[in-house]
C-alpha cells in the first residue's frame, strides 16, 4: 500500500502529462482598474482569446501554437498592481507533443504579452491614439514545429515497441515462453521466469492504463 501510495504521488509530481505549466508576474506603474482594462483589450482584441471573467481577473482560452488555458489574476501592491499570469498549454495537438518548451516560446510569448499591456496602458495615460501593440515574436515556431514532430515521432516509435512487448508479454504468460525486444536485439525468456516477467510488465501496463483514466476522468475514481 505504501509503493503504491507513493508510485502515485510521484507520478502526479513529476509532470502533468496534459499540460505544460508557464509562470509569471509583473508590476505595472497603474491603477488595477488601468491594469485590467488593458490586460483584457490585448488578450481579447490582439490575441483574440475568449475571456471569462472571476473574483481576481479573468481566465482565457486561445490558440498559441497549442491550446492554451491562462489565469491572469491582478492585486493591487506598493508601487502599482501586479499581474500574475499562469498559463497551462496542452502537450499534445496536431502539430506534435510538447515536452519543452523550445527555445523558451512560451516564457518569450508571456513577456510579449506584458510587454502589449504596457503598451496599451502607456497609451491611454499619455493621452496618444490607439496603436496596434507590438506584434508577438513567430521566430521561434519553426523550430519549436520541428522539435514537437521529432518529439512526437519518438514517442510513436516507443509506443509501438511498449505495445509489441505487451503482446509478448501476454504470449509470454500463456505459453511460458516470452520474446522481449530490445536495442541490442530479442531476449528469450522460458518457464516460471518467462510469466513472472511476463506478469510484471501486464501489471505495470494495467497500472499506466488506469492513471490515464483517472486523469481522464478524476471524478470516476473517487
Amino acid at each position: 500500500m505504501v509503493l503504491w501510495i507513493s508510485i502515485d504521488t510521484l507520478s502526479n509530481t513529476l509532470m502533468d502529462w496534459k499540460y505544460k505549466h508557464f509562470h509569471q508576474e509583473r508590476v505595472f506603474q497603474a491603477s488595477r482598474d488601468d491594469v485590467l482594462e488593458a490586460a483584457r483589450k490585448y488578450v481579447s482584441e490582439t490575441l483574440l482569446w475568449e475571456i471569462q471573467d472571476v473574483a481576481d481577473g479573468f481566465t482565457a482560452e486561445g490558440y498559441c501554437f497549442h491550446r492554451g488555458m491562462a489565469t491572469v489574476r491582478f492585486q493591487t501592491v506598493a508601487g502599482g498592481t501586479r499581474i500574475e499570469i499562469e498559463l497551462l498549454v496542452r502537450r499534445a495537438s496536431s502539430t506534435g507533443f510538447m515536452l519543452f518548451d523550445v527555445g523558451g516560446y512560451y516564457n518569450i510569448q508571456i513577456r510579449h504579452w506584458f510587454d502589449g499591456i504596457q503598451w496599451i496602458i502607456h497609451q491611454k495615460l499619455a493621452g496618444a491614439d490607439e496603436k496596434a501593440p507590438p506584434p508577438m515574436p513567430q521566430a521561434n515556431q519553426a523550430a519549436a514545429a520541428i522539435f514537437s514532430g521529432c518529439i512526437f515521432f519518438i514517442v510513436a516509435m516507443f509506443a509501438l515497441w511498449f505495445i509489441v512487448n505487451f503482446i509478448c508479454a501476454i504470449i509470454g504468460l500463456i505459453t511460458g515462453t516470452l520474446y522481449l525486444f530490445g536495442r541490442g536485439g530479442t531476449i528469450t525468456l522460458h518457464g516460471v521466469a518467462a510469466r513472472i516477467v511476463s506478469a510484471l510488465i501486464i501489471s505495470f501496463v494495467l497500472f499506466i492504463a488506469w492513471r490515464i483514466r483517472h486523469v481522464r476522468h478524476p471524478s470516476r475514481t473517487r
